[in-house]
């Protein structure tokens, strides 16, 4: 582990738990990456049993993903909670219940990453696959479709023409929508943080217009989360071929 990130580890079993309840307090959607990474689960975590040395999360809604959980030796556990990002790994889960319905437990992780600066995992869109974001907004209503170049739980990168007024930094939008395909459609709040230009080949110049999400819902970090998880199944699907 590098100096760096150790200095974000939490070590201590209280602290471990306690940041494990607040997580669960707040309903927060935990994406779960098993059989190194090539399968997944979107979750929450229900409860945390520190006398017994237990973390029960609930179920997927996938039945195959949740067959495929219970064949890997070790998982890796994801959300991003208020916006501190959170990872930490356990080993092999089991089936239980909990008050009544099916769920699943393993051991409480040993170590947990708790990143208080605003830094996110950022991936790209395919060009195959392209995905849109519309400003309703923009233009006193008359609104725009933007190419979305990358995307994490933080904001995203806008592929906008090189002469497109209106999107000088500081500037908000209120009114705009993701459409992430079969992941769903997030509403955002966007505001404009940087600008990147960017020459290319062909003598001309690609700007990149990168844009925070302002208070981005439960719902919304759920949807990303699920987006950048099936980005990641599919690369990784395509390097094993």
């Amino acid at each position: 582990m590098s100096e760096e990130l150790a200095l974000y580890t939490l070590t201590s079993s209280l602290e471990i738990a306690h940041h494990l309840r607040r997580i669960i307090n707040a309903g927060q959607m935990v994406t779960v990456f098993s059989n190194h990474g090539k399968s997944f689960i979107l979750t929450r975590l229900l409860a945390v049993d520190t006398r017994q040395n237990l973390l029960i999360f609930d179920i997927g809604s996938d039945g195959n993903m949740n067959r495929l959980l219970l064949t890997s030796e070790r998982n890796v556990l994801v959300c991003a909670p208020e916006g501190v990002k959170t990872q930490f790994s356990v080993g092999r889960v089991k089936e239980t219940t909990y008050e009544g319905a099916p769920a699943f437990v393993t051991n409480l992780p040993s170590s947990l990453i708790k990143l208080q600066r605003r830094e996110y995992f950022r991936i790209r869109t395919p060009i195959a696959s392209p995905v849109m974001c519309n400003v309703h907004d923009y233009d006193e209503g008359n609104g725009v479709i933007l190419p979305i170049y990358d995307i994490s739980l933080g904001g995203v990168s806008l592929v906008t023409p090189e002469d497109l007024p209106g999107f000088d930094v500081t500037q908000i939008y209120s009114d705009v929508a993701l459409d992430l395909k079969q992941a769903g459609t997030v509403p955002v709040v966007i505001e404009v943080r940087n600008i990147l230009r960017i020459p290319q080949r062909n003598n001309t110049v690609q700007v990149r217009v990168g844009c925070e999400f302002k208070d981005l819902s439960m719902r919304g970090q759920t949807i990303i989360q699920k987006y950048i998880a099936q980005l990641e199944r599919e690369r990784r699907a395509m390097e094993r071929d």
